[in-house]
Formats: C-alpha cells, sequence, structure tokens
C-alpha cells in the first residue's frame, strides 16, 4: 500500500489553513461588531463614581404650643416621617439640593438645603419655622 504523493499532502493541508482563516472572517467581523455594540452601551453616567448617600436625621423640638399636632416633614415634596415632640428619625438622602418642608398646624415651612456625599447631618424642626441644623 502506497501512500498519497507528498504534493497532495502538502496541497490539502494548505488547503484546509485557507479555508480556517477564510472560515473566521465571519466569527472575527461578529466580535468586532459585538466589541463596537458594547462599547457603545457604554454611558457618561456609568463612568461617573458612585456618590455616598448621607445620613440625615431629624428631630422636632417640644413645644407646649404646638404639642397637639404631628409635624409631616417631607424632602423634595416626598413624605418621610410624621413627628410628635422629641421624636426624631434617621434617613439616607443623596447628595445635592434638597427642599427640607414641614406641616405643623397652620404652619408651612420650607428650607433648600445642600447635602454632601458620606456626611452624617442633624436637623431640629421647631415651631416658627425654624430649621436649625447641628
Amino acid at each position: 500500500m502506497r501512500g498519497a504523493p507528498a504534493s497532495t499532502i502538502a496541497e490539502r493541508t494548505h488547503q484546509t489553513e485557507v479555508e480556517a482563516v477564510v472560515d473566521m472572517k465571519p466569527v472575527s467581523a461578529c466580535l468586532a461588531l459585538a466589541v463596537l455594540v458594547l462599547c457603545g452601551c457604554a454611558t457618561v453616567e456609568d463612568a461617573k463614581p458612585q456618590q455616598t448617600p448621607a445620613q440625615v436625621k431629624v428631630y422636632r423640638e417640644p413645644s407646649s404650643r404646638d404639642s397637639l399636632f404631628p409635624m409631616l416633614f417631607a424632602v423634595d415634596g416626598r413624605p418621610i416621617a410624621q413627628l410628635q415632640p422629641k421624636d426624631e428619625h434617621s434617613f439616607e438622602l443623596q447628595p445635592g439640593e434638597h427642599r427640607f418642608e414641614y406641616e405643623l398646624g397652620l404652619y408651612d415651612c420650607s428650607a433648600r438645603v445642600r447635602i454632601e456625599s458620606g456626611k452624617t447631618y442633624v436637623y431640629r424642626f421647631a415651631q416658627g419655622c425654624v430649621f436649625a441644623a447641628e
């Protein structure tokens, strides 16, 4: 039994290598397209570092004149807590400009506050639209 001529084996090997390279072109094109699509999905917002929420504690000062009414406290129009005299409430808040507001009987008060990342804030509220930061 004689083997196939060397030139035939070499030609077949070369032909198989060429076919493999030709077959890889669509795969390479698909991979390149996938990389471009994935890179395009990243947004500038994804690149921003995440800011740590601030810790906020609010406290209602006691008062003999308004102790019958609950104080309704909200941030940016979103209700947060209902406070009785000497009550406190803690929560996390994202950094930035916010509007603190409360309703107490006839009083409807608000104040703009600036909250920084990772800090702790304590606010005392009292009758007469008093927002005191500690």
